[in-house]
């Protein structure tokens, strides 16, 4: 029975040690500096989002949006790129932040690189 519990312990912490590498290194904030250091100063940025905030890809062209799905969907977190000249508004009402701000491209991040970098179709 012993032994039972053991291995049942052992698989059970293998598989949270996963998940959490799975997740961002550093978490969201770590990500954003990974962003500011891409895009530099001055550029405003809104996020992260997730793959269940997939409507902030709809500045997209559809090749980049199916793209950037598939980034998301592998654990990438998502943020928008203000132009320089808007900066972001306050959200409203359930609407995408993508349609309140200018979005000049939208820049993935996993495990501390950029792995996508897409500019607005619109």
């Amino acid at each position: 029975m012993i032994k039972i519990m053991r291995a049942v312990s052992i698989v059970v912490l293998g598989a949270s040690m996963g998940a959490g590498c799975a997740n961002e290194l550093g978490g969201p904030e770590a990500a954003r500096q990974v962003v500011s250091n891409h895009v530099g100063d001055g550029v405003g940025t809104v996020g992260p989002f997730t793959r269940t905030d997939k409507k902030e890809l709809a500045s997209l062209s559809p090749p980049d949006r199916s793209a950037a799905t598939a980034l998301l969907d592998a654990g990438a977190l998502g943020f928008l790129i203000c132009s320089r000249e808007d900066g972001a508004a306050p959200p409203a009402g359930g609407a995408a932040l993508a349609d309140m701000i200018k979005v000049d491209r939208i820049i993935l991040v996993r495990g501390g690189k950029i792995v996508g970098d897409f500019p607005a179709a619109k």
